[in-house]
């Protein structure tokens, strides 16, 4: 069964299925884990998505190829530049995105990550760019190497006489 337990705690859950990203990794989690985790959450599944995806692999669908999504590093920077340059308040930012004020301040500090949800409302207000898929991540990382990436070019070598 899809999503059934938490992949951090191995508790059943219930309600909603938030995704992390841990280390490179996504894990689907339970609440209390991604409360502990809110730094890295990605995003949430609800009880009726969890239900079509069990659905559907009962079935023997074919593999869903789920497109994954990240926040820009950035978006903290992003966020403010965009809505001074517009001339709108916390306030009337947040007012407009149905948050409070202080989860707008928290996303401008950088010391909270907006739900994709509400990057997409920020992305439309503001008109920039915060979401992008992990495919397009990817091409921006590697598109400063003109050659083929070597295991030299991403390793940390210790240097001789450290332990």
């Amino acid at each position: 069964m899809a999503y059934d337990y938490c992949e951090l705690c191995g508790r059943e859950i219930r309600g909603k299925a938030y995704h992390i990203r841990l280390e490179g990794v996504t894990l689907t989690v339970c609440e209390k884990c991604a409360l502990k985790y809110s730094d890295k959450l990605i995003s949430y599944m609800t009880r009726e998505e969890k239900r079509r995806i069990r659905t559907l692999r009962k079935k023997k669908a074919p593999t869903i190829k789920m497109l994954e999504y990240d926040i820009v590093e950035d978006y903290a920077e992003r966020i403010r530049r965009a809505r001074e340059e517009l001339g709108l308040t916390r306030e009337l930012l947040a007012r407009e995105v149905g948050e409070k004020v202080s989860v707008i301040r928290r996303i401008e500090e950088g010391k909270l990550v907006p739900t994709l949800e509400l990057a997409r409302k920020l992305e439309r207000i503001l008109g920039i760019k915060l979401i992008v898929s992990a495919e397009e991540e990817k091409e921006e990382y590697f598109k400063e190497y003109d050659e083929e990436l070597t295991l030299g070019d991403i390793a940390v070598l210790e240097e001789e006489g450290e332990e």
